[in-house]
């Protein structure tokens, strides 16, 4: 995996900023993987994709994700940390490596395959959740059968759609994952997603932005140039942006 430099993060955030977020996992992830094709990379399962993610985020930043929530019951604030290792980890013993999968119910067989960025893309639009819902389900399908025969995916009862969603979570448990919070407060228990691309691109976002303040007070002061002040250290640039503060 490609390690982005100080030049490489602006550059994300420069093209990111702009993006929908499941379009920027994926120039986050092109940024990482420059021998992948982006078409390539929007074929991963979103568990698959999440994973390389994570590993974007411990390379860059470490394997502490700080995070905040409030609760739902009495709008208490909630800090607290997640280790990436932990989260990986589970959601990987489980990941199944087949691109597909069968599913039978009843007099009905189907062929699924994984949802990728490029499903979660064509519903992103939906406004409905769950038209967005039954939409995704039904892009995952290959192929379907009653009695054998093949048959049309609006042919399906409506019930397949839950037996469908419920093999997909089971095949790739790290497609959404569902983190257990419990409020210090009023003792209240719930539940919040973890969206690991909207932890990441905050971070990156940060950064670059702390970089580019480092890149003007450094070419006021001393009339350098941008290469030359992201190729410093961390500590060097922080330590002659420390001393040239005083002048402005």
């Amino acid at each position: 995996m490609h390690i982005p430099s100080n030049s490489d993060l602006i550059a994300i955030w420069e093209r990111g900023a702009g993006e929908h977020p499941v379009d920027r996992a994926l120039t986050l992830l092109s940024a990482c993987s420059p021998s992948e094709s982006r078409e390539d990379l929007a074929r991963l399962s979103i568990g698959t994709r999440d994973a390389r993610l994570f590993e974007i985020y411990e390379r860059l930043f470490g394997p502490a994700l700080d995070a905040f929530a409030r609760c739902p019951a009495c709008n208490e604030a909630l800090e607290y940390t997640l280790s990436t290792h932990e989260l990986t980890a589970a959601s990987t013993s489980s990941r199944s490596d087949s691109p597909s999968l069968t599913v039978n119910d009843g007099r009905i067989s189907l062929c699924l395959r994984l949802p990728n960025s490029l499903d979660l893309r064509a519903v992103s639009t939906c406004t409905e959740p769950e038209l967005a819902a039954k939409m995704l389900v039904e892009r995952c399908i290959v192929e379907a059968n009653l009695d054998g025969q093949p048959v049309p995916h609006a042919d399906l009862p409506l019930h397949i759609t839950d037996t469908i969603s419920s093999a997909l979570a089971t095949a790739d448990p790290g497609a959404e994952m569902l983190i257990d919070l419990n409020c210090t407060a009023c003792s209240n228990a719930w539940q919040v997603t973890l969206d690991i691309e909207r932890f990441l691109w905050s971070k990156i976002s940060a950064t670059a932005k702390r970089l580019l303040r480092d890149v003007h007070a450094l070419a006021s002061a001393y009339g350098w140039y941008e290469p030359d002040i992201l190729a410093l250290s961390t500590v060097r640039r922080q330590t002659y942006v420390e001393m040239a503060w005083p002048t402005f």
